[in-house]
């Protein structure tokens, strides 16, 4: 699904940055400067403008971002996903900006007063999924399905039916449940 021009890659990237918490296996993918900074560096194709200069203090800051965001996937509401996103946005002092880069039509991009990766990156992500909220409701946000992941998603789907994070995932579940089948026969 597209979720429009401004919406793909900060959800992508609300995603990756979700996940790079492992909450089933309780593992820190984020344990460093360089890691933060491999990951912006993992986005920057898409988004050229976000800010590269990492100091510890971001660190700590995206990591408490990424605990918010995480809070709009299991969000049991419109309600309380919006609220979650609002209160981001708030942080992050997100204001629009029409932007014109590498040809592209002009368009709006919300980013912070100030360049700090955090709060760049709050900004990116919030307003992403402030979109797919708005366009398509809170049941696009997910939590794998899966026995052995909980990784987050956006549902993609045309009918709304996605339950994995990943077709790894998908796959894994459904050899489970073939071989339970065989071993009920």
């Amino acid at each position: 699904m597209d979720f429009g021009h401004y919406t793909d890659e900060p959800v992508t990237i609300a995603v990756d940055l979700v996940n790079t918490y492992g909450q089933f296996e309780n593992e820190e993918h984020l344990n460093s400067k360089d890691d933060l900074a491999a990951f912006l560096d993992e986005h920057a194709e898409h988004w050229p403008e976000a800010p590269h200069r990492v100091r510890e203090k971001d660190l700590h800051e995206i990591r408490a971002l990424r605990t918010q965001l995480r809070e709009v996937f299991t969000s049991k509401d419109e309600s309380s996903a919006a609220e979650q996103l609002n209160e981001v946005l708030a942080d992050v002092a997100a204001v629009p900006r029409v932007s014109i880069h590498a040809g592209a039509e002009p368009h709006l991009h919300f980013e912070p007063m100030d360049g700090s990766p955090a709060r760049w990156l709050g900004a990116v992500t919030a307003m992403g999924l402030s979109a797919v909220l708005i366009e398509d409701g809170v049941e696009r946000f997910g939590i794998c399905g899966s026995t052995t992941c909980d990784d987050v998603f956006v549902d993609t789907s045309r009918n709304r039916s996605r339950r994995q994070c990943s077709d790894t995932c998908t796959t894994r579940e459904n050899v489970a449940a073939y071989r339970q089948r065989l071993r009920a026969e």
